[in-house]
């Protein structure tokens, strides 16, 4: 199933309840799909018109019992505190309503976890009902470094070299610009070098490297929210991402750009050029396509807070060098427009200009209780593409509201969901356990090459496989994924082996054990195990930590 939680509100948010999977009209690629799934949810009290994952009757209220995949309505919530774009001080000014904001969520059963970025995705708390593990990690986050100084700094010298580099041309003598060749509106440099014309390589250097350096780390950042949504794809159910961020440049280098163009007018159509060179666009497509798979939703909340009429952080001495009042909307602009779309492509919503956030955090937790989801088979099945989504309420329901929700949505198909769920296992420890396996960890033996081979032995009981229930003489397969992560974070590639189970070697035992070997080096690693029975897809996931020896140390340690 695809779920599209759809967030429905009258002119002033608030939410308009009591409509009925008659009033939605679901367009996949612009075709119109059948609604199959349908729930809502006003307040504490929801309404499902599916029965049950246990298979008890819907709710009082439901207008029909609809046969398929129920929808799954558990609520996980993480804060993610993007540390690369932050200033330290502008994010522990809302740390404080952030806790206010877990206690009550918390009270209402919502589970969180907390995690940050720089230079890697970092697990803080993992995902837990507990109060004090939450707010002991965002009292860790409040000691953390924060990089956004360093990156308006970073600006600062980009623009004062700029600054240098024209003064140096425009005020050393040389043969100038004629009046006859002058571009119209361009004013003539008699007798100086024309900076625009002599230090041009120069001066659209310094920009395109500024801008290839800051484009080089949103990428990386961008990829450590593409492996959290990836990891939550092994978590059931909703879940929501409270993104703690100063905002990154979705065009990098726009502003630079456009102050420079503000020298040399004349070269306006080359820097449009240059600049989209660098267009952060797809990777946030490519993000948002992830989490719309696995029902991820963004809210991006600016921790800058209200801004002086000039937030330019092109800072020059020389108002002749001042950047343009347009340059100033453009690099505020710029910043909040990468988290608009996060927000907009998942269905959720982006907050800006607050110090205090408490009625843009209401808000989250009003999204949170007061939702309608549509589930529906996808027409193309699990292709691995992208496919757009679009909701509309029929016309006597749609008058005067509002709709929000997801726009587009990656099919990723059922071997990478897997892998996603074995990812989740190793990154967020979230284990299941629907084939009643049990993982075991082997002594380990020395190779010549300095790694160590480790055993590990999975026990699958037989009555929870499909195949082997009906007749002893057919044979099952099990697909086996592996992935390991030692100390410092580096994880090994995903490595998939499909086994054979044969009945004639299991009469007489309840299990059949199957033994993989995986080779590591010295050192504690965390190892995650996927297992999945093709037949009736069924699937485990277990992860262990593995203290590999020293060299001389024996076996010991597992």
């Amino acid at each position: 199933m695809v779920n599209v939680d759809v967030y429905v509100t009258d002119k002033k948010g608030r939410p308009i309840t009591g409509l009925t999977r008659e009033d939605f009209v679901l367009y996949e690629d612009g075709r119109e799909v059948e609604i199959t799934n349908f729930s809502r949810l006003t307040g504490a009290v929801e309404s499902r018109s599916a029965s049950s994952e246990s298979g008890a009757e819907p709710t009082a209220g439901a207008e029909e019992e609809l046969p398929g995949t129920p929808i799954g309505d558990e609520l996980v919530v993480v804060i993610y505190i993007d540390n690369s774009s932050l200033i330290q001080a502008h994010r522990n000014r809302v740390l404080g309503n952030i806790k206010d904001f877990t206690a009550r969520e918390m009270a209402r059963g919502t589970r969180f976890m907390v995690a940050a970025y720089d230079p890697g995705l970092e697990i803080l708390a993992p995902l837990t009902s507990d109060l004090a593990t939450i707010e002991a990690a965002l009292d860790q986050v409040a000691a953390m470094p924060a990089n956004g100084l360093f990156a308006l700094t970073e600006k600062r010298v980009a623009a004062d070299s700029v600054e240098q580099i024209f003064r140096m041309y425009a005020e050393a003598k040389g043969p100038g610009r004629d009046a006859a060749t002058a571009p119209a509106g361009v004013g003539v440099r008699s007798r100086r070098y024309d900076p625009c014309e002599f230090g041009w390589g120069q001066l659209l250097g310094v920009v395109d490297g500024y801008a290839q350096a800051i484009g080089s780390r949103i990428s990386k950042a961008q990829s450590g929210l593409t492996s959290l949504a990836r990891s939550l794809g092994g978590i059931p159910g909703r879940k929501s991402v409270l993104y703690l961020s100063d905002g990154f440049e979705q065009q990098p280098g726009a502003d630079l750009y456009d102050y420079l163009g503000g020298l040399c007018a004349d070269r306006e159509r080359e820097l449009f050029a240059h600049s989209n060179r660098w267009d952060g666009t797809p990777g946030i497509l490519e993000l948002t396509a992830f989490a719309n798979a696995h029902r991820v939703t963004f809210y991006p909340l600016e921790t800058a807070g209200l801004k002086s009429d000039s937030n330019s952080s092109v800072e020059l001495a020389s108002k002749k060098f001042a950047p343009l009042a347009r340059n100033d909307f453009l690099k505020v602009s710029n910043l909040q427009s990468s988290m608009f779309m996060m927000a907009n492509e998942t269905g959720g919503q982006a907050f800006f200009d607050a110090n205090f956030p408490d009625e843009e955090l209401e808000r989250v937790s009003q999204d949170f209780t007061d939702y309608y989801s549509l589930g529906f088979q996808p027409t193309f099945g699990w292709d691995g593409e992208t496919h757009f989504l679009h909701v509309e309420l029929v016309d006597k329901a749609g008058r005067g509201a509002r709709l929000r929700h997801r726009r587009r949505y990656a099919a990723v198909p059922e071997e990478e969901r897997m892998a996603e769920s074995t990812l989740a296992t190793l990154v967020l420890g979230q284990e299941r356990n629907e084939l009643g396996t049990e993982l075991r960890v082997g002594d380990q033996t020395a190779l010549e090459t300095g790694v160590w081979q480790v055993p590990l032995t999975i026990s699958v009981p037989l009555e929870t496989l499909a195949s082997l229930s009906e007749s002893l003489d057919r044979k099952q397969l099990l697909r086996v994924l592996i992935m390991a992560e030692d100390g410092q974070s580096r994880r090994t590639p995903m490595r998939e082996r499909l086994i054979p189970i044969d009945a004639s070697h299991t009469a007489g035992s309840d299990v059949h054990e199957v033994v993989v070997t995986v080779s590591l080096e010295a050192g504690t690693h965390l190892i995650a195990v996927g297992v999945r029975d093709e037949l009736s897809r069924l699937t485990s996931y277990h992860r262990a930590e593995i203290v590999v020896a020293e060299p001389g140390d024996g076996d010991s340690g597992t």
